[in-house]
C-alpha cells in the first residue's frame, strides 16, 4: 500500500500542510526584524549628527547593528539576553571601527539602547 501514489501524494500535501505555517510565520519574523533594522538605521543617521562619524565609520556600525538584529527572532529578551547582545555590539564597534574613542562608542550604545527600545515597540 505504501507504493500507492494516491497514498503518497496524501502524505506529501501533508508534509506541506505541515511545514506551510511555520514558513509563514519565519518570513512574519523575518520582515519585522527588517522593519526594525530600517528603524534602528534612520535613528542612527540622525544621531550621528551628535558623533559626527564619518560615512564609512557609519556604515560599519550600522551593519554590526544589522548583523545582530537579523541573527535571532525578535522574542523578547530577558535584561541579560539583551546585555550580552549590546556587549556582542559593543566589542564589534571597538574591533571593526578602532579608531572611535571609548567616549564616542558608549554614546553610540547608550543611543542604540534608547532608539532599540523605540523602534522594536513599534514592531
Amino acid at each position: 500500500m505504501p507504493s500507492c501514489p494516491l497514498f503518497r501524494t496524501l502524505l506529501m500535501t501533508a508534509a506541506l500542510l505541515l511545514v506551510l505555517p511555520h514558513s509563514a510565520a519565519a518570513d512574519d519574523d523575518k520582515a519585522r526584524r527588517h522593519k526594525v533594522v530600517a528603524c534602528i538605521n534612520k535613528e542612527m543617521v540622525a544621531a550621528n549628527s551628535e558623533w559626527k562619524l564619518s560615512s564609512g565609520d557609519l556604515k560599519k556600525f550600522m551593519a554590526i547593528i544589522d548583523r545582530e538584529i537579523m541573527k535571532e527572532p525578535l522574542v523578547k529578551k530577558s535584561s541579560e539576553e539583551q546585555m550580552r547582545v549590546i556587549h556582542e555590539i559593543e566589542n564589534a564597534t571597538r574591533k571593526e571601527v578602532p579608531r572611535l574613542d571609548l567616549k564616542t562608542v558608549d554614546k553610540m550604545i547608550e543611543t542604540l539602547k534608547a532608539k532599540g527600545l523605540h523602534c522594536s515597540s513599534q514592531r
